[in-house]
This record gives C-alpha cells, sequence and structure tokens, in this order.
C-alpha cells in the first residue's frame, strides 16, 4: 500500500516508506502528543488543508492516511522546489519554521541542506534517518 501510493503521487517509494517507516512503524492507531494520527503521522488541520472534504477521523483508515501524507509531500515539494531535504524538514519541523530559516535564500532542488538544521536535533536526525547521506567512492 505504501509503495503504491508513492507511486500514483510519483514520490520515491523508498523514502515514502521510509518516511512512514519512522513516523509510525506502520501503525496505523498510533496517535503523537501533539495529535498527529496513523500512519504517516498527520495532524487534523493538516489533512483539512490538504483535503478540503476531510472528515474528523478518518486518519485511522490507513489508504487515506497514506493518500494525505502523499498530498502534503507534494504540496511541500511545490513550496520547497522539489527538495527533499527541505520536504522532510518541513514535514517534521513545520513548513512555517523551513519557510523562515530558508527566507532569501534561492532553493536548489539537488542541494543539501541538511546541515542547515542540525541546530534542530529532530529535524537533523529525522532528515538523516529517511535520507541517508550517500556515500561517495
Amino acid at each position: 500500500m505504501t509503495v503504491s501510493t508513492a507511486v500514483i503521487y510519483k514520490l520515491d517509494p523508498r523514502i515514502f516508506y521510509a518516511l512512514v517507516n519512522t513516523e509510525s512503524r506502520f501503525r496505523s492507531f498510533a496517535v503523537s502528543p501533539a495529535q498527529a494520527i496513523g500512519l504517516g503521522q498527520v495532524k487534523e488541520s493538516t489533512a483539512r488543508y490538504v483535503h478540503v472534504k476531510h472528515r474528523r477521523g478518518m486518519l485511522f483508515f490507513p489508504p487515506y492516511n497514506l493518500i494525505i501524507s502523499a498530498r502534503y509531500i507534494n504540496y511541500l515539494r511545490g513550496k520547497f522546489n522539489n527538495n527533499w531535504t527541505l520536504v522532510l524538514a518541513a514535514y517534521n519541523w513545520g513548513e512555517n519554521n523551513v519557510a523562515k530559516r530558508m527566507r532569501g535564500i534561492d532553493i536548489d532542488p539537488e542541494a543539501d541542506y541538511r546541515d542547515r538544521f542540525s541546530d534542530i536535533r529532530e529535524t537533523h536526525a529525522y532528515i538523516n534517518k529517511i535520507m541517508p547521506r550517500t556515500k561517495k567512492a
């Protein structure tokens, strides 16, 4: 289900799988202290933002949660010029926080901006867990 949702929404299946695993360890009834729900740990307010017809409680339904997660990721991809390190930072730390941190910077889709979040330990670790640095030979 995770891979098929990634393919439908044109996401890298490895990144989407790793994100869901990191967020909930694939527990559909997971609820965080911040009230993020389900597989992708999505808040009700985020679900309403990306899907106007969202109904409370639907985030516990795995296929729906994955769709909302994928839609939100695609929204973040548009906002942060398809840069995956910024998309992941925004998914974890909040899009407004990342936008403020990157204000005035021309975002390169291929650049690795993870070091800009080294002072935000949770977010820096989150990016590194989902998208490890590629080793160069």
